[in-house]
This record gives C-alpha cells, sequence and structure tokens, in this order.
C-alpha cells in the first residue's frame, strides 16, 4: 500500500526541512527524480510567526492576508479546516455546534421522507412488472422499458397469449366464483376439464360440436362453452382495463421519481453545510492533542480552529534562453506547450502505486485527470508556457480565550511554507483540491442513496522509455543526460537562481506583510 508523496510538505519548526521523510528524499540534489520533477523546499523559507490580540484581530489579518494576494496576482484555494468549540463558550458554542445539531436533525427527517417515497415507488413498481407480464399476455411487446399501448389492434392479437391468460383466468378470476362453480372445485367429476378448457379455441361456441371435438360428455361440454363464454368476457374487459391502469401507474411512478429526486435536491446544501462544519475531534491526531494542550483548560470558554491555504504563483527564471529556460523559450517561440500529465508524472505523482494521488482518491481515472487539465487551464489556476511555480502552504491555528472576569483574546499562529515547484507538480496539487471537490458529491450522493459503480485503482497503461528507465538506475548526477523536461542542477541554478529569486520576489513579501500588520516592523 503506497502513499501519496504530496500530501503532507509541513516543515520541522525550526530545522525547515520536511517532516515528510519520502518527499525529503525526492526532494535534494543527487535523487533520481531531478529533470522529472522539481519540489524543492529551502531551508530558509519557512516561517512562523505568532500574533495575541483583541477579539476579531487573528481573522481581520488572515482576511486582509486574502485580499493581498488577490492584488499580488496569486492563485489560491482552501486545502482544509476544522473548527472546535468547547461547551462553556456558550454564544460560539450556540452558532456552531447547536446548528450543526440542527442541521443533523433536519438531514435524518429529510432522510426520513426519502426512504419512504423509495418505499412507496417499489411498491409501485412491483405493480407496474405484474401489469407489464399481463400486457404481454395480451400482446403488447417492451421497447427501451416501455410499452406501447396504443400499438395497432389487429398486431396485437396475431401475439395474444391465450394459454397464459386462461392461466390467469383460472387461477385469479374463476378461483373466486365459488364451491361447485368454479373449474378448479368441479375437476373432480371431470379430471380433464381444466385440460380441455386450455385447448379450446375462442370460436368453440357450440356444445354438440365442442362435445365432438373433444370426445367429453354433453355435461362437460355445456361447462366448457359457459367459462369459455365468461373468459372472452372478461379478455374484452380486461384489456382496456389493464392498460388504463398501466398509464396511471407510469404517471405515478414518474411523480414519486420526481419527488424522491426532489427530496435529494433539497438535502444536498444542508448535507454540504454539515460537512463544511468539520470538527476538530473528528481527526484522530487532533483527539490526541485535545488531552494535553494547555489551552483547553477546565471551565475556561475556548475555542480553536485551523485553515489551510494552497497559494501559487507562475514565474520564468531570469536567463531567458539560456540553461534550464531553454525549454520555456523554444515553447514562447513555437507556441507550444509542455505536457503537464506527461507520462512520468502519471507514472509516479498520480497513478503511481508507491507515492501517486491515486493512493489518496482510488475512483480517479486517465479520463477525469484530463477534464480537469482542460478546467485548470481554461479557469486560468495554471498559465501555459510557465513551467515554475513559486507554492506556499499558509496554515492558520487560531485559539480564542474568554477569561471568567468577561475579558477576551485571540491567539493565532501563521505558519508561511514556500517550495519550488515544476508545472506538473502543481498539476498534481491541484487535482489533489479538485479531487476533494469531487469527494463532496460522493459523500452527499453515498449519504442520499444515490448508487454509483465503485472504480478501484486503475493502474496507469503508459510505457516510460528504455532510456529513461536505465537512467533512473544511476544514482549519481549524469550531466550529459537529460531524464526530463526541468531544470537539473540543484546545486547551482536551482539553489541559487530558482529558489533565490522566489525567497526575494515572493515569499519575504509575505512575511515582511504579516509582520507589518503585526506591528513588528
Amino acid at each position: 500500500m503506497g502513499e501519496y508523496i504530496l500530501k503532507d510538505l509541513s516543515r520541522h519548526p525550526l530545522r525547515g526541512d520536511p517532516n515528510n521523510q519520502e518527499l525529503l528524499k525526492h526532494s535534494g540534489t543527487g535523487n533520481p527524480w531531478l529533470g522529472h520533477v522539481l519540489i524543492a523546499p529551502p531551508f530558509e523559507s519557512h516561517m512562523q510567526l505568532n500574533l495575541t490580540g483583541p477579539p476579531g484581530s487573528i481573522l481581520g489579518l488572515y482576511y486582509s492576508l486574502v485580499f493581498q494576494f488577490g492584488k499580488w496576482e496569486y492563485k489560491l484555494e482552501k486545502a482544509d479546516e476544522w473548527i472546535e468549540v468547547s461547551p462553556a463558550h456558550a454564544q460560539f458554542y450556540q452558532l456552531t455546534q447547536k446548528q450543526k445539531e440542527d442541521l443533523e436533525g433536519r438531514i435524518k427527517q429529510g432522510l426520513v421522507s426519502v426512504s419512504q417515497s423509495i418505499a412507496d415507488m417499489e411498491l409501485l413498481l412491483h405493480d407496474q412488472r405484474r401489469y407489464k407480464e399481463f400486457l404481454h399476455y395480451l400482446g403488447y411487446q417492451e421497447k427501451d422499458g416501455k410499452i406501447d399501448v396504443n400499438e395497432d389492434k389487429e398486431k396485437v392479437s396475431k401475439r395474444t397469449d391465450n394459454h397464459s391468460l386462461k392461466a390467469v383466468f383460472i387461477d385469479q378470476v374463476d378461483a373466486h366464483t365459488g364451491e361447485g362453480i368454479s373449474m378448479r372445485s368441479i375437476v373432480s367429476r371431470w379430471p380433464t376439464l381444466i385440460t380441455d378448457f386450455m385447448t379450446m379455441e375462442d370460436e368453440d361456441m357450440d356444445t354438440s360440436k365442442l362435445s365432438e371435438k373433444l370426445k367429453v360428455s354433453k355435461a362437460e361440454a355445456v361447462v366448457l362453452v359457459t367459462k369459455n363464454k365468461l373468459y372472452q368476457e372478461w379478455k374484452r374487459m380486461f384489456g382496456p382495463e389493464i392498460k388504463n391502469r398501466y398509464d396511471r401507474m407510469e404517471q405515478l411512478l414518474q411523480s414519486r421519481q420526481a419527488s424522491v429526486d426532489q427530496y435529494r435536491e433539497w438535502l444536498k446544501p444542508y448535507i454540504a453545510r454539515h460537512k463544511l462544519l468539520k470538527e476538530g475531534l473528528s481527526a484522530s491526531s487532533n483527539r490526541g492533542s485535545k488531552t494535553t494542550t494547555p489551552f483547553e483548560a477546565g471551565g475556561i470558554a475556548t475555542s480553536s480552529s485551523k485553515i489551510t491555504l494552497y497559494v501559487w504563483k507562475d514565474f520564468l527564471v531570469p536567463e531567458l534562453f539560456k540553461g534550464g529556460s531553454e525549454d520555456t523559450a523554444k515553447m514562447l517561440a513555437t507556441e507550444k506547450e509542455l505536457e503537464v500529465d506527461d507520462d512520468w508524472t502519471k507514472k509516479n505523482l498520480i497513478f503511481g502505486e508507491k507515492y501517486g494521488l491515486i493512493n489518496e482518491y482510488s475512483w480517479i481515472t486517465e479520463e477525469w485527470v484530463k477534464k480537469q487539465k482542460k478546467s485548470l487551464f481554461k479557469d486560468r489556476l495554471m498559465t501555459k508556457h510557465k513551467v515554475y511555480y513559486s507554492f506556499f502552504v499558509i496554515t492558520l491555528d487560531r485559539n480564542t480565550i474568554r477569561m471568567p472576569s468577561g475579558e477576551e483574546y485571540d491567539d493565532g499562529v501563521f505558519d508561511i511554507n514556500m517550495i519550488v515547484m515544476s508545472q506538473n507538480a502543481v498539476f498534481t496539487k491541484l487535482l489533489e483540491l479538485r479531487a476533494k471537490q469531487q469527494e463532496m458529491e460522493h459523500y452527499i450522493d453515498k449519504l442520499l442513496g444515490i448508487h454509483k459503480p465503485a472504480i478501484g485503482k486503475q493502474p496507469y497503461a503508459g510505457k516510460e522509455s528504455t532510456v529513461s528507465k536505465i537512467l533512473d538506475k544511476f544514482t549519481f548526477p549524469l550531466q550529459f543526460a537529460k531524464r526530463g523536461p526541468y531544470e537539473r542542477d540543484f546545486n547551482d541554478r536551482i539553489t541559487k537562481i530558482y529558489a533565490a529569486r522566489c525567497a526575494q520576489e515572493r515569499y519575504a513579501p509575505i512575511v515582511k506583510y504579516l509582520k507589518q500588520k503585526m506591528g513588528v516592523v
């Protein structure tokens, strides 16, 4: 069982190196991924800034930063969020936890309505199947799951199954005429009575001729002709009645299906709101930390929350038409774009059994990836011809404390984590966000009983070139070999040009902005 390598991008608060050991192995010099992808988290581009202030000061700083990112032309999305409120904080608890409980009540009530509607619809479907069976006996044919009751009568009469209709007549009509009258009750007198009735033609209405034809007594012939007349009259009345009932059943089923669909649509916003009110204690790591955190003092009104943002922006290296920028320059000149979902990326970062995104979301497919790729460029979340990005993971840990005296404080820790990435790595992280969005729909559909075929892990069918396979076996860097389309010179170009420029032009302004808002500089 593998693990998605880009899931955890967090850093050690003092050393600055990634907490994810697998990522650490693949993000430094001499690693076999160089050239195929760039994931470089410089030690110096990580900082935690703490501010304690009056109520609302942390959220004010947070939204100020979010709006500033827009002015700086960054793209940003919320990657995760949770909130936890102690019952002692009555006002805030009512706004959050009580709201969630109310949503749970509405969802449960709505699910009961959906369940009852589905049960009613199943009964209607059972009756409809029975009516279809009768219509088949009468000669009507089914097309695309429905029966055309207005079909030509002559064609229908030629296909009529009299044998089955007579069986229905004997079992469900004649059987209820009473003891001593029904064929089943008098079969002891004429053992072949039912068999003779089944072999009769619709035109057999003369007792004398029927007696000679079937070699039966006159008494039995009289009974058979009488039953045949009753059968013909029943069939004449039965056909139109069944057609009318089938039409009414179709209308009822459409109405019931529409009500079930509407109930589900009504519930979707409530389920989504409930899901978004994610409690901190829903994660096992948070449950463990809450037992030892100094903020959760007994009887003190507290609340805590955590928000994680993904922020990114493309950049061009300064030396255009030189070194690692040669590919970018060629693309600008020829109007071609580098594939963000090349074979290597799919085999390792997306569908790789060891490190791929598919370990986190087993339902993703190549078709889904293609669709998301088209959407990401259309929405301008990624830029064509720009193959390198500065990618930030910004986390806000916020704690609110209300003292018994009425004083209230906000404490927040902003964790700024910058990583230099190639476009295929950013593409994989954005696929992660899109998969989270899709998971919300999967969660809602599952809760509402909307069954969809489960898709297991789909191994990537692409093939790497023989040269790439050979080169990846070397642990030392080969200067003459070009493993992939991205920069391979880690010690000189990546650290001194790519990372240094991003640190100066991207990371430093964000840190400076927060410090200025905090009143530090």
